[in-house]
């Protein structure tokens, strides 16, 4: 599976999630107060998650931007 590929289902599958939950919690019956603890609950997780993740996907890029580089090191000393 290329980098690429794999950004692009995390973030459809954030997407996924953040809608589900969000309908979820329009739906349910329970009081605003509730809901409204429920939405800075899921949104705290949500940030760690989204911050994790863009965390994983600069460490690659920057792997591969450094390997890009020993590359281009290697191949201009020929």
């Amino acid at each position: 599976m290329s980098e690429n590929t794999g950004s692009k289902m995390f973030f459809s599958f954030l997407t996924g999630a953040v809608v589900g939950a969000g309908l979820a919690l329009l739906f349910a019956p329970q009081s605003g107060k509730e809901t409204r603890k429920q939405i800075k609950d899921f949104s705290d997780k949500l940030g760690g998650e989204v911050k994790e993740g863009v965390e994983k996907i600069g460490e690659k890029a920057k792997d591969f931007i450094e390997g890009a580089k020993d590359t281009f090191s290697r191949k201009s000393r020929i």
